[in-house]
């Protein structure tokens, strides 16, 4: 069972658990779609947009890493789309990579718990925030590196739910092809991918499942995702685009824009002297207080604190993803080697907490669904479910008064 008794727990199978989970994503999608859509630029945003849609439009090369997913899928929406200016199609395109990060990390929250409330509340609260909402209407890539988050996040969770090995190794396949398509937009999911992967391979070792064949198997999923780089050196030969970025028909040059030798590998920007790690941490705590509240924070500190004692076999979830927040913004803190006492930095630094907030987001729907359980238990009150969803219309909506523009 999940925290709450209107589900079934994974042995469920497909009945209302799995349904649930399913329209819920769907109706969380088309909401936040919805508001994307209605709030997106109608033409050329700032930051690397202009040069992302050119890149797409002319089949260019973008800056390090190349970024070829968020270009060929760009491309096709460009040509796809019948309405609109280039710049907006492509701005429409991360709107609704922003709504599917958001419809996943619901059916991430849903699927762990049985809380339909503390799913809407974790995407609810991650959309709609200052960050998320300004660099999912604008075309860049993060929407889809937020996409890519709770996809791994959702896969993640069905993985621990499955039942059978056959259902573990097919998830564990379309898990590792899904962390290789992810590098091929932003390299700092990385973090999360291997904290992910040595957790699957545990897990399907205590299962006496990992043999050679599914290690291969996993290999070559894993390097079928990464596939989209082949564009790379295609485009930067074949020369169509009017402007691209750099040379890589050769190995040094592939390697060169890959590794992003250019801005400094493992760093932001090369040859910068930043601020120092415990300020960058320090500041990413202040601004995620800022962005989601102090309250979201506490519910997901208070997932890790209650979750562990109800449920012993969901605990081990949660704290992957608190280990993989932790990872992610110490190792952030430690390589964002740029000035965030200039505002123009502390722009390009603060885009990249959006990853661990999304984490957090989720962390604070299970706490959401985890106080509401134990309140429930303890009381004896059916009437705090009502709480619940009340409690998470307030959290969005305040979200909105405050970050729409």
């Amino acid at each position: 069972m999940g925290l709450h008794g209107d589900g079934g727990g994974p042995a469920a199978g497909a009945g209302p658990w799995r349904s649930g989970g399913l329209c819920g994503s769907v109706a969380v999608f088309a909401a936040v779609a919805a508001v994307f859509t209605l709030t997106l630029p109608r033409s050329l945003p700032g930051g690397d947009s202009g040069e992302l849609i050119t890149a797409a439009h002319e089949l260019g090369v973008a800056h390090p890493p190349g970024y070829p997913l968020f270009t060929l899928v760009a491309n096709l929406a460009i040509t796809l789309f019948p309405f609109g200016s280039v710049a907006y199609r492509v701005n429409l395109l991360c709107g609704l990579f922003g709504a599917v990060a958001a419809s996943l990390l619901f059916f991430t929250v849903f699927r762990l718990s049985g809380s339909r409330a503390g799913g809407i509340l974790a995407a609810g609260v991650f959309s709609f925030s200052r960050l998320t909402w300004q660099w999912s209407i604008a075309a860049e890539v993060f929407s889809l590196n937020n996409l890519f988050v709770g996809l791994l996040m959702a896969l993640t969770v069905r993985f621990e739910e499955a039942t059978a090995a056959k259902e573990r190794s097919k998830i564990a396949a379309i898990g590792a092809f899904s962390c290789g398509l992810s590098l091929c937009n932003q390299h700092t999911i990385v973090l999360y991918v291997l904290c992910i992967i040595p957790w699957i391979l545990f897990r399907l070792l205590k299962e006496k499942e990992l043999a050679l064949s599914l290690l291969l198997k996993l290999a070559l999923a894993f390097s079928a995702g990464l596939l989209p780089y082949v564009y790379l050196p295609v485009s930067s030969y074949l020369s169509h685009a009017r402007w691209t970025w750099g040379d890589q028909t050769t190995l040094r040059g592939f390697l060169t824009h890959f590794l992003r030798e250019e801005y400094g590998t493992f760093s932001l920007a090369k040859s910068e002297v930043g601020s120092s790690a415990s300020t960058v941490l320090l500041s990413q705590i202040i601004n995620m207080k800022t962005e989601l509240s102090f309250n979201i924070q506490a519910l997901a500190v208070w997932a890790n604190v209650c979750l562990p004692r109800k449920d012993r076999r969901k605990s081990s979830v949660v704290w992957l993803f608190t280990g993989m927040l932790c990872v992610y913004s110490l190792f952030f803190a430690w390589r964002a080697n740029l000035d965030i006492s200039k505002p123009l930095f502390m722009g390009v630094v603060e885009r990249f907490w959006m990853q661990s907030n999304a984490v957090v987001a989720v962390l604070a729907g299970l706490g959401l669904a985890t106080l509401v359980s134990e309140t429930s238990r303890v009381l004896s009150w059916n009437g705090v479910r009502n709480l619940e969803w009340l409690s998470a219309a307030l959290f969005i909506a305040y979200q909105v008064y405050s970050n729409y523009r």
